[in-house]
């Protein structure tokens, strides 16, 4: 049985336990019977005016403290809780004789009841005397719906319906809802139906969608899943909590019964939490959602649930579970995203919808990082640098809180991460100004690779000098082949030289055409002829063009016995070997080496 919190008035106000204590070891006589009929909306202010005088003239002491109690009385006989909860006050007033008192506990346990708080179970009964106080059974049948009792309930709901229609009709339009579900709750069934029956006597409480939830409630308990779900979807049509219940019903009921697909559903808790907000019926939807999109395999839907669990019910004991939950769901999601068992349109769709919620996260940023990483890896370059520059900057924020938050090491790797999906994407300057602007990694080996891709990104970028001055120490093959041709380009043919030959010791396999041409050219260009020709002589293995390499072969093994400068024919030799080189490397090029 659930049916805490079911009436309709309660604002969720935590009123103080006015029966507990000792008030079980008291001797106290039952109280007089509320007499609230005698207030009725046509007297409103003509009684309260009268009862409001009667406490200003009342000298100081129990004669006050009585007129206070009888308007009281009258205020919660209008239903009208904060003002009298505030006039009664949390403590009993002294020099009240039994019976006084006895009524002002009665009292004060009525406001705790109608504020939903209610009182612990068994405490409404101090003594036997108050088993025969004619109020007894309603208020120990409405204070047992706000403990969730249900024995309690079955054993006074009789005695309640036939004692309500003796309170004014403000009264009963408040109490009448909660009763009958409470009949339904338990299977009352005659007395269910006598209660739905009392509504014929307040068209405007029947006309509301309590009146439609609840006859929804009877027909599912009646197993007429038909007629339960035309009465929810009337119900629906409001804009109460009890509209509300009645689209978290249909929801249930729909799925339960395959009238609903799981993207219906999820579709309708949504709009279920943007019609009702800020209650446990607007949690309810929630936590709904959230289980919903989990058992269908909607990740997002339900991290979606779970975050606005976490932002707007974060004092609950809900959150707790919540935030449990979407961890996991979270590090299930960017793993699949990041492992292409969801497609890229799903994935980022799903990352720019989750960072609204989980953003803050200090976690989040790793997950951020897969997106990125996997947006990389399908050639999305500008969006994967757009990415990563976002993490660093949520990364940056971090750390003006807490310096020891974010390393060195991380905020240079992610530039760096950066700087190569704008250097692939060829957006060089872009990466030049990323990689000038960060921090640089404290640990060697990854500050060799943040200078490495600074070396190239400068160098396409077309800064020649200030590449070759990057600091890198373990040269790999990449790095070796860009100091090569920076060296090439510069005309610095003796330092070119001198690179290629070292590449073509460390990776003889991975020495292509284009590397051969530019060492052939550079070599002869410095005067280094023995280098020349050793490249000559494994030549037309790398270009496949024997024909050429014949010709060079033949130029460079002419001895030159005269100084160029002094001999025309020497210059002329020269020269027709470098255009026939030249040619070599514009060939070996096109070629793709």
């Amino acid at each position: 049985m659930e049916l805490r919190g079911g009436f309709p008035f309660m604002g969720g106000v935590l009123a103080l336990c006015l029966l507990c204590g000792g008030a079980a070891a008291e001797t106290l006589p039952a109280p007089p019977p509320f007499d609230f009929a005698q207030y009725t909306q046509a007297g409103f202010l003509a009684d309260r005016d009268a009862l409001a005088a009667g406490v200003a003239a009342a000298e100081p002491g129990p004669s006050r403290a009585i007129a206070r109690l009888d308007l009281a009385e009258f205020y919660l006989a209008h239903v009208m809780l904060p003002e009298g909860r505030s006039l009664l006050g949390d403590e009993m007033p002294d020099g009240l004789i039994p019976a006084e008192q006895a009524r002002w506990r009665a009292i004060a346990a009525g406001f705790s009841i109608m504020e939903g708080t209610g009182v612990p179970t068994g405490t409404l009964l101090p003594n036997a005397d108050w088993a025969n106080w004619q109020d007894y059974h309603l208020w120990a049948a409405l204070n047992a719906i706000t403990q969730g009792d249900a024995v309690e309930l079955e054993g006074n709901l009789a005695g309640a319906a036939d004692r309500l229609p003796t309170y004014p009709p403000v009264f009963v339009e408040a109490c009448l809802p909660a009763l009958l579900e409470g009949a339904i709750a338990v299977r009352k069934w005659p007395l269910a139906q006598r209660l739905s029956r009392d509504f014929d006597n307040y068209p405007e409480l029947k006309s509301q969608p309590v009146y439609s939830f609840l006859i929804g409630r009877v027909a599912e308990q009646s197993h007429h899943p038909d007629k339960a779900y035309a009465a929810y979807r009337e119900a629906a049509k409001g804009q109460d909590r009890y509209a509300q219940r009645a689209r978290l019903a249909l929801v249930s009921l729909g799925l339960e019964h395959g009238a609903l697909t799981p993207d219906q559903g999820l579709s309708m808790l949504a709009e279920a939490n943007l019609a009702w907000r800020g209650d446990r019926f607007d949690l309810q939807a929630l936590e709904q959602r959230a289980h919903l999109g989990e058992t269908s395999g909607h990740d997002v839907d339900a991290l979606i649930a779970y975050g606005e669990i976490l932002t707007r019910f974060p004092e609950r004991p809900q959150a707790r579970a919540a935030a449990q939950a979407a961890d996991n769901l979270l590090k299930a999601f960017y793993a699949k995203g990041a492992a292409g068992k969801i497609s890229l349109t799903d994935f980022a769709e799903g990352h720019q919808r989750l960072e609204t919620y989980y953003e803050v996260r200090p976690d989040f940023q790793t997950y951020a990082e897969q997106f990125a990483d996997r947006l990389l890896e399908l050639g999305a370059t500008t969006q994967a640098a757009t990415e990563y520059r976002k993490i660093r900057e949520a990364l940056s924020a971090q750390r003006k809180d807490n310096p020891e938050a974010v390393s060195q090491d991380r905020m240079a790797y992610l530039a760096l991460r950066e700087a190569e999906a704008l250097a692939r994407g060829g957006q060089f300057a872009r990466a030049a100004k990323v990689l000038e602007a960060s921090e640089r990694p404290a640990d060697a080996q990854e500050l060799n690779q943040f200078n490495a891709l600074q070396a190239r990104v400068l160098a396409e970028a077309g800064k020649t000098d200030a590449a070759l001055q990057a600091k890198v120490t373990s040269h790999s093959v990449d790095h070796l082949r860009l100091q090569a041709r920076l060296h090439w380009k510069k005309g610095d043919w003796k330092a070119a030289t001198q690179s290629y030959r070292e590449l073509w010791k460390k990776a003889p396999d991975d020495f292509s055409e284009t590397d051969a041409v530019e060492l052939l050219l550079a070599a002869y260009r410095s005067g280094d002829l023995t280098t020349a020709r050793s490249v000559a002589e494994v030549f037309p293995r790398l270009a496949g063009r024997e024909d050429l390499n014949k010709l060079v072969a033949s130029l460079l093994a002419e001895p030159a016995k005269l100084s160029p400068l002094m001999d025309a024919a020497a210059r002329d030799r020269l020269r027709k070997a470098d255009d026939a080189l030249e040619m070599v490397g514009s060939e070996a090029k096109q070629a793709g080496g």
